[in-house]
């Protein structure tokens, strides 16, 4: 068998010697998935190699280094956690909540993009507030504000809720590239603008009278695996 790769010609015709010199390395091969590409490829593996992986559904390239996926900008996956009960937690000044809603998302290729969005009912006391993304308990340093002075830099933010039985929602989406194929949780995080310790709510109001009037919502984050 020839070694190497073959670059046709205009006009240039397949040949039955092609065929076996070459179409191994130079057609699209097909696996279970990456483990069994490992597997099957190890010794052999060389750059310009294309597969189909069945288990992802996903067309690679091989460029000397790593796997690429093939039409950049195809949605991989969606997972998206909504959110139907309350939270609430005393926030300091210039601080932020535990993660108040999360999204975990496992990507199928290192090179993928994460597309992250998120809506969120928030309410509290004569308070602005907004959200912070963080990826892995790391706040997400590319999705918020630039650093200004003493400011707190943020994702999202919204002015104070004029209702007491219910909030106001803040919504943000961020593209990001977390690079890794391992288990990523994405969270949003909530902060307020007081000089006070104050509380924040989600899905409820302030002061979350049990009448008609009072109302609860959802929050949502979503994570969208799109191909680099």
């Amino acid at each position: 068998m020839a070694e190497g790769y073959k670059d046709w010609s205009a006009g240039e015709i397949l040949t039955a010697a092609d065929l076996e010199d070459y179409t191994v390395k130079q057609s699209v091969m097909r696996f279970a998935d990456s483990s069994a590409r490992t597997t099957a490829l190890s010794g052999v593996l060389a750059e310009g190699m294309v597969s189909y992986l069945k288990d992802t559904d996903t067309v690679e390239v091989y460029d000397g280094s790593a796997w690429a996926a093939v039409a950049g900008g195809k949605i991989l996956q969606i997972v998206s956690t909504a959110k139907t009960d309350t939270f609430s937690a005393s926030v300091a000044p210039g601080a932020e909540s535990a993660a108040a809603v999360a999204v975990t998302i496992t990507p199928t290729s290192a090179t993928s993009k994460v597309f992250l969005i998120a809506n969120l009912a928030l309410a509290g006391t004569s308070i602005a507030m907004g959200a912070t993304l963080y990826r892995g308990g790391s706040v997400v340093a590319a999705a918020t504000g630039d650093a200004a002075s003493s400011r707190t830099r943020a994702t999202s933010g919204m002015s104070a809720p004029g209702g007491e039985r219910s909030g106001n929602n803040t919504s943000f989406t961020f593209l990001d590239s977390p690079a890794t194929t391992s288990a990523t949780t994405y969270d949003a995080r909530v902060w307020h603008d007081s000089i006070y310790t104050s509380t924040v709510y989600m899905n409820r109001g302030h002061t979350d009278a049990d009448i008609s009037a009072t109302h609860r919502s959802i929050s949502t984050l979503t994570a969208i695996e799109v191909s680099a």
